[in-house]
Order: C-alpha cells, then sequence, then structure tokens
C-alpha cells in the first residue's frame, strides 16, 4: 500500500506544477507541546501540499473559521455558544474549554514559487496578524542516520531556527520538500521534527493521496500585518497579563488561579529569538 501510495504522489507532484491549487497529500500531525503541570496539549494539525505550496492548519479551526465568514454563520454560531455558555452556568459553573470555539488558531501557507511562508495568527482573542518570512531563513544540515516513520525510511536533519535546536526527520520517498509547521527545504516530505529538549514537535501519524483544493485562509483580508517578533511579544504579554489585557479592552472577567497557571505560564513559545 505505501509503495503504491508513493508512486501516485511521484506522479502527482509533476502533474501538480501545472495545477498549483490542488493538493497531491494530506498528512496529519500531533503536535508535541505541554502545559506547564506537564499535561499535554493533544493538538492536532495537517498538512495539504502539493510540489508548490500548502498549507498547514487545525480542521476544526478551518470549519469554525468557514462558518463564521458569513454574517449568517456568525450569528447561528454566537448562538451555539451562548446556549453552551448558560447551559453551564445553569449547572453552577463555566468551562471555557467545552465552549464551541477554536483552540488553535495558527494557519501556515508556503509558496515555493515566492521562496516565501506566510502564517496567519490571533493575539489574544480578537487580534488577527500575520507576517511573512523568506523560505532562506531555515538552513538544513542532513546526517546519516535513519528511521522508519509510517512505513516510510527516513534520514536525520538538523537546524537551529529562531531560538532552538530542531532533529527533523524526512523521506525521500516522497519528493514533496515540505512538512509541519514551518518546515521546509529537504529533500523530500518531512513526517516528524523535534526540538533538542523535546518540549516542541510534529509527528505524522496518518498520511494520504488527496485532490483538495489548497484554498485561501477564510477571512485573510482581516489579517493585519505585523513584524513576527513584534507578534510574539504582543503575545508573549497577553500570556504573562491575560486579565490585564482584557480589561483594558473594557471587557471585564475573572480567571483562575488555576487556569493562569496552566495557560499563561507555560514556558516560552515555540520561537524564542523575539526576547
Amino acid at each position: 500500500m505505501k509503495k503504491i501510495l508513493t508512486s501516485i504522489i511521484v506522479c502527482f507532484v509533476a502533474i501538480a506544477v501545472s495545477a498549483q491549487q490542488k493538493a497531491v497529500i494530506e498528512v496529519s500531525y500531533s503536535e508535541i507541546s505541554f502545559y506547564e503541570n506537564g499535561v499535554e496539549r493533544g493538538n492536532k494539525y495537517h498538512l495539504l501540499a502539493n510540489a508548490g505550496q500548502s498549507k498547514f492548519f487545525n480542521p476544526r479551526s478551518e470549519e469554525i473559521d468557514s462558518l463564521t465568514s458569513t454574517p449568517e454563520g456568525l450569528a447561528n454560531f454566537k448562538k451555539t455558544q451562548e446556549a453552551a455558555l448558560q447551559a453551564m452556568i445553569a449547572q453552577g459553573g463555566i468551562d471555557v474549554n467545552k465552549l464551541p470555539r477554536k483552540k488553535e488558531t495558527l494557519y501556515v501557507v508556503k509558496s515555493a514559487a515566492d521562496s516565501t511562508i506566510t502564517v496567519y495568527d490571533v493575539i489574544g482573542t480578537d487580534e488577527p496578524v500575520y507576517y511573512t518570512e523568506p523560505y532562506s531563513e531555515m538552513v538544513w544540515e542532513i546526517g546519516d542516520s535513519t528511521k522508519t516513520i509510517l512505513g516510510y525510511e527516513c534520514i536525520q536533519a538538523e537546524t537551529d531556527y529562531h531560538g532552538r535546536h530542531w532533529t527533523a526527520w524526512f523521506t525521500p520517498e516522497i519528493p514533496i520538500q515540505d512538512g509541519p509547521w514551518k518546515f521546509h527545504g529537504l529533500p523530500g516530505l518531512i513526517l516528524e521534527a523535534r526540538t533538542g529538549e523535546g518540549r516542541y514537535g510534529y509527528v505524522a501519524d496518518g498520511i494520504e493521496r488527496s485532490d483538495k483544493i489548497i484554498n485561501g485562509i477564510y477571512g485573510a483580508d482581516t489579517y493585519e500585518k505585523r513584524d513576527r517578533k513584534a507578534i510574539l511579544r504582543a503575545m508573549r504579554a497577553m500570556r504573562d497579563n491575560p486579565m490585564g489585557h482584557l480589561n483594558a479592552k473594557g471587557i471585564k472577567v475573572e480567571i483562575s488561579p488555576e487556569t493562569l497557571s496552566k495557560e499563561s505560564k507555560d514556558g516560552d513559545f515555540i520561537e524564542t529569538d523575539y526576547r
């Protein structure tokens, strides 16, 4: 099955050069990241990719963005949230983690034609922002070690990128120079990447051929372009003092100490060079 999938993908890679909007492969990844108390977050992402472009995203988040991209859809979604909130209040407590909402707000779009990465994210809950960076900021050193992931023989590679040292495993059997998050540029699909200390990373847990359209980001025109490090500093300030950030916007909320401990003081971000 793996060999059949590989041969199909190789054929479709060539076709995809002239049909840039269609993916040839879809890969699901489990994200490695932890709360301060050691509990793993358990976030999931998908990569839709062809030889020239890709999109890395959380499917549930994209579904919600699609639903709320029209006035009618947004109104219906708000009604769903309000109903869930009222049900929680009636039961004597509010658990924001059980409200209908996006857990992940990150989208990463890569374009080989422009050699650029575009990252979309949200500061807090209401400041959609994006930034771009060139492919050239990620430089790899390929090693000799190998291991098998999902039946594919993978080769080790390493890079120092935005404050962390990464070890990745890519398979030349799938000749797509892409991978999870912002990873790219190796002669094969990246199926795993981890930081040196192991607290961040992505591991592929599923792969299949796909002809899905690599569509744009819903509401892309509402995202404001900012500097990458400025965005990370703003996110750091929000995480360190969420109540102050919300109160400054006129939003009065109470956040439990347990939530603050779990959400706001969780080490550092995946990129640390903003400090």
